[in-house]
Order: structure tokens, then sequence, then C-alpha cells
């Protein structure tokens, strides 16, 4: 009997691909570099090695028509690299400085926050396409969510892509903190909106790879996004 050892080999290919690209995040994906006051936890060479990588692991995809398959996609994934389009975002690494107005389409102000965590939650059930990032205040204890509520929508064409109208931006504390508390420790006046509809631009995200618990997507502009499928709580689905 004649054995075919193809399916065997583009496993090995895919395992060795991914445990490559994995280790590059897990070496540099470090807040040190932005501490110093460097550009965060990516050298130039390092993030373009992120890129090879990516390239390298995107042919091997199990699961090459995403659109398809919309139950392996759905559930809620943390982010392990994310890179927006803009070059100021290409260097971050997972824990880094920003503001509320640059994760919020600018509808809230440049009060500065620590970015811990970003995640994002899919629900084939009314197509949502949240994306939740877990922030701290720069007094270094009072948390809170800004969640980006979205729907995604197919596209016959393209398998691989997810159309996604983000149509409501949400200010939440965390869990354990009041929304005075919030308030007081991003010096927000009592009558901001912690809630801001929007007229929904144009995006989309393709998911050029996709196995049981590891996703890349790439979006409208060139942001590169590498998340893992998390076991945690989802915050808004």
């Amino acid at each position: 009997m004649n054995i075919d050892h193809r399916d065997d080999s583009h496993a090995a290919a895919r395992a060795d691909a991914r445990a490559r690209l994995l280790g590059h995040i897990d070496l540099h994906d470090s807040p040190q570099g932005e501490m110093q006051g460097g550009p965060g936890g990516y050298s130039e060479e390092a993030f373009a090695e992120l890129g090879r990588l990516v390239d390298a692991l995107k042919p091997l995809t199990p699961i090459p028509a995403p659109m398809d398959a919309q139950e392996r996609v759905e559930g809620r994934w943390e982010t392990l690299f994310a890179h927006f389009g803009a070059r100021h975002s290409a260097f971050k690494a997972k824990v880094h400085e920003s503001n509320l107005k640059i994760q919020s389409f600018n509808l809230l102000p440049p009060t500065p926050v620590r970015i811990e965590r970003i995640c994002q939650e899919i629900s084939r059930t009314g197509a949502a396409y949240n994306n939740v990032i877990d922030f701290v205040a720069m007094d270094g204890h009072t948390r809170g969510l800004i969640i980006m509520h979205g729907r995604y929508r197919e596209e016959p064409d393209n398998r691989q892509r997810f159309a996604v109208d983000f149509h409501r931006i949400e200010l939440r504390p965390a869990a354990g903190v009041g929304e005075v508390e919030l308030r007081r420790a991003l010096e927000l006046p009592a009558d901001l909106p912690l809630i801001h509809d929007l007229t929904p631009p144009r995006l989309h995200s393709d998911v050029v790879y996709l196995d049981d618990d590891l996703r890349i997507n790439i979006g409208s502009f060139g942001g590169l996004y590498v998340l893992r499928r998390s076991t945690d709580s989802a915050a808004t689905l």
C-alpha cells in the first residue's frame, strides 16, 4: 500500500512556521523599549522579520475560506501583536502607552492611558465584530474598557474578507470601578458622553490564516493582527 506523506509534511511545515512566528513575538513583546523612551518592543528589522514570518505561514492555513467557516472565527480572541497601518503603531509591544483619542476614532479626548490588552469578540448572532481594549489610567490602578462595537458582512468574491462597520464607541469602567471613579481618574467632565455613535467607516479585515487557536488578519490600511483564541468570558457577546 502506498502512503501519501504530503499531509504530514504540510502539518509539520505549519507547526514549524507557527512556532517561529510565536517565538518571534514572545522574544520582542516587551514594554521595556517604550518605558525607556524608545519605539516599543520591535526594531525596524524585527518588524520586517515579523512580516516575513507571517508571509511564510499564510499559505499553510488549514482554513483557506474563513467566511465559509464562521463558527471557527467566532468567540473571544486576544491580540498578540497589532499594527493598525500607521507607522507609529508598527513597533508597539502588546502593553504600551497610548491615549483615548487614538483608540476611539478621535471621539474621546487625548487623555493618556496604558493599553494592557486588546481583544476581539466575534459572533454569528447579530454578526458582531467588537474590539475590546483594556486600559489603566495614568494613576496606575483605575481600569476601564474602550469598546468599539461593529458588525461584519461577507463579500461573495473574497471568502477571507470580513467587511466591518464600526458603529459605536463605548468607554466603560472595568469590573469593580464606578463611573465617577473612572471619570475622575481620566479627568473627564461629568457631562462628557461615554457612548458615541458614529457613521461607520468602510473597513475590511482579511483573515489570511486561521487554525483552532491562531488567527492572522490584514486590515484595510495594511494593518497586521496576530490573535490567539481566549478562554476568558466575553465582555460584549
